[in-house]
């Protein structure tokens, strides 16, 4: 596994106003007990990412208490309009811990470096964003930024001007 460094070179990591009431909205979901999620769609430069939108879990998806496959059409589907919109591509996914701890799992450092190991896919850096409900409901989130060799935490900045 990689390790949990500082970050290596300076980035800033922003996403929009409408990818997080995405995701506010439906992490609620989890009020059950079962993780969902969803991709993360935007642009990914040298030395800053901007997330436009979040994707939803889609019809098809498989959501336990420790794992969330997503629906890949649906994905897929999101990332086409994305494309067409804006230009923007999957550079993340995000999704929920209903046990509050927004530290990635074993699963889940599997499945990302899977991604950035994949040539197909060309990813410098997978961006994924944990999310937990308080015992009030309230969202929290952590960043991560997971490369070939590092996982580390990041901070996100509202991006003020939507692209939309």
């Amino acid at each position: 596994m990689p390790d949990v460094q500082p970050d290596p070179a300076p980035m800033t990591y922003r996403i929009t106003n409408t990818a997080l009431k995405t995701i506010a909205n439906t992490a609620q979901q989890s009020r059950d007990g079962l993780e969902t999620g969803g991709i993360l769609l935007g642009t990914d430069h040298t030395s800053d990412v901007v997330i436009t939108s979040a994707g939803t879990p889609g019809p098809k998806a498989r959501r336990a208490s420790h794992s969330f496959h997503r629906d890949l059409d649906h994905a897929n589907q999101l990332a086409t309009l994305a494309w067409q919109n804006d230009g923007s591509q999957w550079i993340g996914e995000w999704h929920t811990h209903p046990s509050r701890d927004l530290t990635p799992s074993e699963l889940d450092l599997t499945s990302y470096l899977r991604h950035v190991h994949d040539p197909e896919l060309r990813l410098d850096r997978f961006i994924a964003i944990i999310v937990g409900l308080t015992t009030q409901q309230k969202v929290r989130m952590q960043t991560w930024i997971i490369t070939r060799t590092h996982v580390l935490p990041a901070s996100l900045l509202i991006h003020e001007a939507d692209p939309r």
